[in-house]
C-alpha cells in the first residue's frame, strides 16, 4: 500500500495518542478510536486565556469553569507552570495537553494573532481503494472534504465526508457533515465510540457538542448546525437531511455545568434531556437523565480524590425501549486509581511531562445486567481491569495489565500482558508478552527498537503469535503514518516484522534561518513496511510512503 500526503500536522503521533488517551480516560493505545486522533490533528493551539467553542475538545467544562474563575481574580495565566496551579489542571493535564494549549494573551500589549491560511491534503492509495482528503484553513473559517473510490478500475469517486466551518465572533456555522455529543452520550452521541470503562477518568464521558468531521467513515449527521457560545453560556441548533432537528442549551458557572436538549425524527416522541457537571468540595458529579419513546433512562457518575487515591462510581438505567435499543442496560460500576507520591525524572528531558510517579495503578469493575425482552432476562456480565505500572529508573518502565470479561451466555475471556519500556537518549526500545484465553489460549510477543532525533526517526519491530480461534484474538497497536490508524487484529499463527520510520528535510532559503518562517518549505518523509508470515497462507506483505510539505 502507497499514501501520499501533503499538510501540516501540529503534534507528532504520540503526542496525539498521549492526548487522546488523556482526554478520554483510556488505558492503552488500542481503546483509542480514528475519530479521537482525528479531532486533533492539525489542531493550531487553543489559548488558555481566550478559549473559544474549540476548547471543549480538549478541556473539560470543569477546566473552562476554573479557567474564567481563576482570570476574573488573578489575570492572565503567562506560563504553564502557572497553569499547572489552577484547579482542575495539574501537572498531568498540563504535560498531556501541552502541544495543543498556547499562552497567547489578547490583552497582552503588542500581541497579535499570527494564524495564517493553510491547506492540508491527503491522497491515500491501497490495494482496495483510492482516498482524498482535502481541507483549507484560515482565520474564521474552515472547509474540508473527503473523497474515497471504491476499487481501483473505478476511478469515480464519492464523497465520504465534507463540511464547511464559518466563525465570527461567538458565533460558529457547520455546513456539511458534522457530529453531535452532548452529555454523557445517554441520549445522542453520534460517531460510532466503543471506549470502555477501562480507568476511573472514562467513567465521565467528555462531551464536545458539534465538531465537523473530516474522515473516510460515513457521516452521522449531514446539514447544518449553528453554535453560540459566550462566557457563561453556550446554545446550539442543528438540523439534518433526513429530517433530525434538535437544539441544545449550556450553563456554565465556578462549580460546574448544566445543559438541556431536544431533539426529535418527526417519526417518534421528541428525546428530552438534561445533563451536568459538578465539582463540590473536591467531589465530582457527572449526569444525564432523558425521555425517549415513553422510556426513561438515567446514567451518573461520582468521584472524588483523597491524596494520591481517587474513588469513582458511576450507575446506568436504560430499558430496552428507550431511543430503539435492542437489549436493555443495568449496570453498577467502581474503580480506583492511585499514583506514589515519589516521582522519577525521566532521563534526557526536561519541562512538564519529564517527571512521573514512581508508582501508579487502577483498577475497575463494571457489572451489568443485559436483557433481552421476550427471549432471556438473565443476560449477566461483569469486566474488570487492573493496571500497574512501576518506573523502575529513568531509562526504563515496566507495566502490566489485567482485563477480564465474564458471562453466563457467552465464553468469558481473560486478557494478561506485561510490557517494558526503554528510552535513553535518543535510543528507544520496547517488548510485550501477552496471553489470552477464550475458549482456546492465545499468546502474542514483539521486541521492538527504535532511534528518535529532530530529523530521523525509525523503529523495527519483530513479534510472533499463536491463537487457536477467531475468538481468542488479540490485537495491537503499531505505529503508522500520520493519517492512518492502525489497530490489527492477531489470530491464528505466525510471525510478523514491520518497519515505521521519517525523515525531516527542508528546503529553499530558510536553512540557516535568515529567511523568514513562511519562506522555509519543511518536509516530512514516512516509510511504514510490515509482513505477516503465516503455515496456511503466503506472505503477506504491505507498504505505505507518505510526503508531508509544510511552508
Amino acid at each position: 500500500m502507497v499514501l501520499l500526503c501533503t499538510g501540516w500536522c501540529a503534534a507528532a503521533q504520540d503526542e496525539l495518542l498521549r492526548a487522546a488517551m488523556y482526554i478520554h480516560g483510556l488505558g492503552s493505545e488500542e481503546e483509542v478510536e480514528e475519530w479521537m486522533v482525528e479531532q486533533l490533528e492539525g489542531m493550531r493551539p487553543i489559548s488558555v486565556n481566550a478559549p473559544g467553542s474549540k476548547a471543549r475538545l480538549i478541556l473539560s467544562e470543569y477546566q473552562l469553569a476554573s479557567l474564567e474563575d481563576y482570570r476574573s481574580r488573578s489575570g492572565d495565566i503567562l506560563s504553564y507552570e502557572e497553569l499547572a496551579l489552577v484547579d482542575g489542571f495539574g501537572r498531568e493535564a498540563v504535560a498531556a495537553l501541552r502541544p495543543f494549549l498556547s499562552l497567547w494573551s489578547p490583552r497582552a500589549a503588542g500581541s497579535t494573532d499570527t494564524v495564517k491560511t493553510h491547506v492540508d491534503g491527503l491522497l491515500r492509495a491501497t490495494e482496495k481503494n483510492i482516498g482524498t482528503k482535502v481541507k483549507l484553513t484560515g482565520r474564521g473559517f474552515q472547509a474540508a472534504a473527503a473523497v474515497r473510490t471504491e476499487s481501483w478500475r473505478s476511478l469515480k469517486g464519492a464523497f465520504r465526508t465534507a463540511h464547511a466551518e464559518l466563525n465570527y465572533r461567538k458565533w460558529t456555522l457547520t455546513l456539511g457533515d458534522y457530529n453531535v455529543r452532548y452529555g454523557q452520550g445517554l441520549a445522542h452521541w453520534s460517531g460510532f465510540t466503543m471506549s470502555s470503562l477501562s480507568t476511573p477518568e472514562a467513567f465521565m464521558k467528555r462531551s464536545t457538542g458539534i465538531s465537523p468531521q473530516w474522515s473516510f467513515s460515513a457521516p452521522s449527521h449531514r446539514g447544518a448546525a449553528l453554535e453560540y457560545g459566550s462566557g457563561w453560556l453556550s446554545a446550539a441548533v442543528f438540523a439534518d437531511i433526513d429530517g433530525f432537528i434538535g437544539t441544545h442549551v449550556s450553563g456554565l458557572w465556578r462549580y460546574g455545568q448544566a445543559g438541556v436538549s431536544l431533539m426529535t425524527d418527526g417519526a417518534d416522541r421528541p428525546t428530552v434531556s438534561l445533563d451536568g457537571r459538578l465539582n463540590y468540595k473536591g467531589v465530582d458529579f457527572a449526569g444525564e437523565a432523558a425521555s425517549a419513546n415513553g422510556a426513561g433512562a438515567v446514567q451518573g457518575a461520582a468521584g472524588v480524590k483523597a491524596g494520591a487515591l481517587r474513588l469513582v462510581f458511576q450507575g446506568r438505567a436504560v430499558p430496552s425501549r428507550f431511543s430503539g435499543r435492542k437489549n436493555g442496560e443495568y449496570a453498577l460500576a467502581a474503580g480506583a486509581s492511585w499514583k506514589s507520591e515519589k516521582w522519577r525524572q525521566l532521563s534526557g528531558r526536561t519541562g512538564f511531562g519529564s517527571s512521573v510517579p514512581a508508582h501508579s495503578a487502577y483498577i475497575t469493575a463494571d457489572m451489568s445486567l443485559l436483557p433481552i425482552r421476550a427471549v432471556d432476562t438473565d443476560r449477566r456480565q461483569i469486566r474488570i481491569y487492573a493496571d500497574w505500572k512501576w518506573q523502575l529508573s529513568g531509562t526504563v518502565s515496566l507495566e502490566t495489565r489485567y482485563t477480564g470479561r465474564y458471562r453466563n451466555y457467552d465464553p468469558g475471556r481473560s486478557d494478561l500482558r506485561t510490557d517494558v519500556h526503554f528510552a535513553s537518549g535518543p535510543w528507544l526500545a520496547n517488548g510485550r508478552l501477552e496471553g489470552v484465553y477464550c475458549e482456546t489460549p492465545g499468546f502474542l510477543g514483539y521486541l521492538e527498537g527504535g532511534y528518535k532525533d529532530d530529523t530521523l526517526v525509525g523503529y523495527l519491530r519483530l513479534g510472533a503469535f499463536s491463537t487457536g480461534s477467531w475468538s481468542s484474538r488479540i490485537y495491537c497497536y503499531e505505529r503508522d503514518a500520520p493519517g492512518s490508524f492502525n489497530v490489527p487484529a492477531y489470530y491464528g499463527n505466525g510471525i510478523s516484522a514491520s518497519f515505521y520510520g521519517y525523515w525531516k528535510v527542508s528546503f529553499g532559503p530558510g536553512l540557516q534561518g535568515k529567511a523568514p518562517p513562511a519562506a522555509r518549505l519543511r518536509g516530512k518523509v514516512c516509510l511504514r513496511a510490515t509482513c505477516t508470515w503465516k503455515p496456511s497462507s503466503p506472505p503477506a506483505p504491505s507498504l505505505r510512503l507518505q510526503l508531508h510539505l509544510a511552508l
